[in-house]
């Protein structure tokens, strides 16, 4: 001890002293540093710590948010160099301004130099995932500014002065028709207007706020989500959303109905289904002072003639894909037929019609009708209207619409006025023909 002092005395005497005095007083703080940057706590003045605020603290689940990070240097003499954030699950990373790397999982911020007591404010946008729910950040801050640097480099979090790393992603995405499909004939393209007029069917990806999810490209698929004609449906069923809207252009339909939806689907997002149901139709045409219209099937022919429409518009005939029987014994066998007058937009008008129901001799036959003036016509309008004698009127749902159903009396003296029974023939080839006088939005079968 006496030799130790006496060193230090000559070095004092040397004037040495004040130099390892220096020396000791520029190594103590460092020591103090090193051990705060261990501890479980930190503060402002407890060595490499940072603070951080985040805004905002929540987002709308799938919508793309830019997010704003103030990092704060809370040490005493070091300057923080480097920042790296880390995005939650299922988040992607599309824009970090100033960044020098970016990826869809991180953002990595260098150069920074904040000095102690500064901060640097630092923007990420990102992209929620469609499942709403609870996220965390993640963040690791340097000393370096090339994010390098030994251990002992990083600085610690100060969770005393930030706002969590965490937040909430709110409500859900969704799927929905912003361009609905609308009615045609068989194999034409559906599209948003009537008889292949309009522009493609299209279906947007919402965000948990209701709005476009301008960043999705979810693959996006549609099907079936009402059948009645028990068609198939062609085209491309599934197509990636651009900025959030997902475009079918080449849809379409093989058998007539009335009442079909597509429904619109796509992994982690609610689904969507087209409204209102729309016809397909086994002809539609262009009316020019007078139009007509017809379909065959199997069992079953149905023609139709109006002098009803003008110019534009359009008259539609379909054969089955509608289901629904009369309030009486009388059990139809024939296809049903469906006539529909419209305008140009598709709006349906109000038309007198002559139609005739021709069913075939070979469903004639296994009828246990055969001879022409048995066969009944049950119908159905949107109006009530008087059946035959000793029947009463039933209900009908067809397409999502309400409908009278029942028997159509014969046009008489007593009965002028349609809907009534006209004719009943029987042609060379066994087929029966009956002629119906009608009005309105109809459906018939034998």
């Amino acid at each position: 001890m006496r030799k130790s002092g006496s060193v230090l005395a000559r070095a004092s005497a040397g004037g040495l002293v004040a130099g390892v005095l220096v020396a000791a007083a520029l190594v103590a703080p460092a020591v103090a540093l090193a051990g705060s940057t261990s501890s479980s706590s930190c503060g402002s003045s407890a060595g490499k710590c940072f603070a951080v605020a985040i805004t905002p603290a929540s987002v709308a689940a799938g919508a793309s948010q830019s997010f704003s990070f103030t990092v704060t240097n809370e040490a005493t003499t070091q300057q923080l160099g480097s920042v790296k954030i880390t995005a939650p699950s299922g988040f992607a990373i599309t824009a970090a301004p100033g960044a020098a790397s970016v990826s869809s999982g991180s953002a990595m911020f260098t150069s920074l130099a904040v000095q102690p007591a500064g901060h640097a404010t630092l923007s990420v946008t990102a992209t929620a995932p469609c499942a709403g729910g609870s996220y965390t950040w993640g963040m690791e801050v340097k000393q370096s500014n090339d994010f390098s640097g030994p251990p002992g480099n990083d600085y610690q979090l100060d969770t005393a002065n930030s706002t969590p790393l965490s937040g909430t992603a709110t409500g859900t995405c969704s799927l929905a028709f912003s361009g609905e499909p609308a009615g045609t004939a068989v194999g034409h393209v559906i599209t948003t207007g009537i008889n292949s007029s309009g522009g493609p069917v299209q279906v947007e990806v919402l965000d948990g706020n209701g709005h476009i999810a301008t960043s999705s490209g979810a693959p996006i698929t549609v099907g079936f989500a009402s059948n009645p004609g028990s068609g198939s449906l062609s085209g491309t069923t599934t197509v990636n959303a651009s900025a959030g809207v997902a475009s079918f252009t080449d849809l379409s339909i093989s058998a007539a109905g009335v009442g079909y939806a597509l429904l619109a689907t796509s992994p982690g997002i609610a689904s969507a289904t087209s409204m209102p149901p729309f016809p397909i139709y086994g002809s539609l045409g262009g009316c020019s002072g007078s139009c007509s219209g017809s379909a065959s099937g199997k069992t079953t022919a149905g023609s139709v003639t109006t002098s009803s429409g003008t110019a534009g518009d359009l008259l539609g005939v379909g054969l089955g894909g509608v289901s629904y029987t009369c309030n009486s014994t009388y059990q139809p066998v024939s296809d049903p037929v469906n006539v529909d007058l419209l305008d140009a937009s598709g709006n349906p008008l109000f038309g007198q019609f002559t139609a005739v129901l021709t069913i075939f001799k070979s469903t004639v036959q296994a009828s246990g009708h055969p001879g022409a003036s048995t066969w009944q016509v049950c119908y159905a309008d949107t109006s009530s209207f008087t059946p035959r004698p000793g029947t009463t009127l039933g209900d009908a749902t067809i397409g999502g619409v309400h409908y009278f159903t029942g028997l159509l009396p014969d046009c008489a003296n007593t009965q002028p006025v349609a809907p009534c029974v006209s004719a009943r023939n029987k042609n060379n080839a066994g087929d029966v023909l009956v002629t119906i006088m009608a009005s309105g939005d109809l459906v018939f079968r034998g």
